[in-house]
């Protein structure tokens, strides 16, 4: 398993250089990519090596050869059918060829256009507790007059006892909405008047100052945008948590991965896209892993039209926030109703699973057995 930490550094004149250099070369890249029409990194390596090299003398093969790779990537990303504007200081992507990172003695070396400079950082309870792990790759970025280095730790996944869990005990379904963030098949719900409350003041506020345009509004409108990013983050921590330490070893989500894709109507969509419940499928994901526990996905369909007691599906059993089953008369939550049903849509895919693999594996997320 691999996590990423925020390594604060101190100014380095050399560093920011290197960053202004890289994403130079990397706008180079991206525009002979965009006239040729080509994002293959052979090609455009052919086309683009010798030149930039030329350019850009001081900047180290490796670097060169990854800004390559990362202009190819926003080529393909784009399908080559617009232009891309490379901010002044991109973030710079290091490998092994271009970093090392020595947790245990707080040391850091990074290729730079003046040779490789060798750092020191001061330490944190963050970084002291993944000291023990391997760092494999980083991004050294430079916002807000501050250089940072992201960088990217591995470990071998934890192993997990699949005989220890009870199929009928220790799996909970978990319901993903919009008036309730979250319902699991425990009958816990986590409504969301507060969130609502705050995103309503943002989504006000962030109008206001796009009416007004002045450049003050605007500074303004990033700082609330950082500002509610981070709320939204600290709200999925906080549910991720408190799903993960629960008693519960499995957890059982939807695949909403296609949900933005359905002609939903531009109302539905918008409230769907004020929460990123993507990043508390993420977050749950490795604090499970962690805790030696489990994260399944589901197909949702059906889930909230058919009876969690009987199995009788008919779309008119739900009438918004009510399930009232037509066959068997069953009625309850129409949310709590589909955590049921994705819990026991999750338990036929963990039973695989304890039959296919030793009763000890190693720690897995298992979204690919649905397919």
């Amino acid at each position: 398993m691999q996590r990423t930490i925020k390594i604060k550094l101190a100014e380095d004149k050399d560093l920011i250089e290197t960053i202004r250099v890289f994403s130079k070369a990397r706008q180079y890249v991206n525009d002979i990519g965009f006239k040729k029409k080509i994002f293959n990194k052979n090609k455009l390596n052919k086309l683009t090596y010798k030149k930039i090299k030329k350019l850009y003398p001081n900047l180290p093969t490796g670097l060169i050869q990854t800004a390559r790779d990362v202009a190819s990537e926003s080529i393909k990303r784009e399908k080559c059918k617009r232009p891309i504007q490379v901010k002044e200081f991109s973030s710079v992507r290091l490998d092994k060829r271009n970093l090392r990172v020595n947790l245990e003695h707080k040391l850091i070396s990074i290729s730079s256009v003046n040779g490789r400079k060798k750092l020191t950082f001061q330490t944190h309870r963050f970084v002291e507790k993944y000291k023990d792990w391997k760092p494999v790759a980083g991004m050294l970025c430079y916002k807000q007059k501050q250089l940072y280095l992201n960088l990217v730790v591995k470990k071998d996944n934890p192993q997990i006892n699949l005989g220890g869990i009870e199929i009928q005990k220790d799996i909970l379904g978990i319901d993903r909405g919009i008036n309730n963030i979250l319902v699991c098949s425990n009958n816990l719900f986590y409504n969301s008047k507060h969130r609502k409350k705050i995103k309503g003041k943002y989504q006000y506020l962030k109008a206001v100052l796009q009416k007004k345009g002045t450049k003050s509004a605007k500074h303004h409108l990033k700082l609330l945008s950082r500002k509610e990013t981070r709320f939204v983050s600290d709200t999925n921590h906080r549910l991720s948590k408190w799903i993960a330490d629960s008693d519960f070893k499995v957890f059982v989500l939807e695949d909403l991965k296609d949900m933005k894709h359905k002609n939903n109507g531009r109302i539905f969509n918008k409230k769907l896209g004020s929460w990123s419940f993507k990043q508390f499928e993420t977050y749950l994901k490795y604090k499970a892993e962690e805790r030696q526990k489990l994260v399944i996905s589901v197909n949702p369909k059906y889930t909230s039209q058919t009876c969690s007691k009987c199995g009788f599906k008919d779309r008119l059993n739900r009438k918004r926030s009510n399930f009232k089953c037509l066959q068997c008369g069953y009625e309850l939550h129409a949310d709590l109703n589909a955590s049921r049903n994705i819990a026991e849509l999750g338990k036929p895919i963990f039973s695989r699973l304890l039959v296919n693999q030793p009763i000890v594996v190693p720690m897995v997320t298992t979204s690919q057995l649905i397919h």
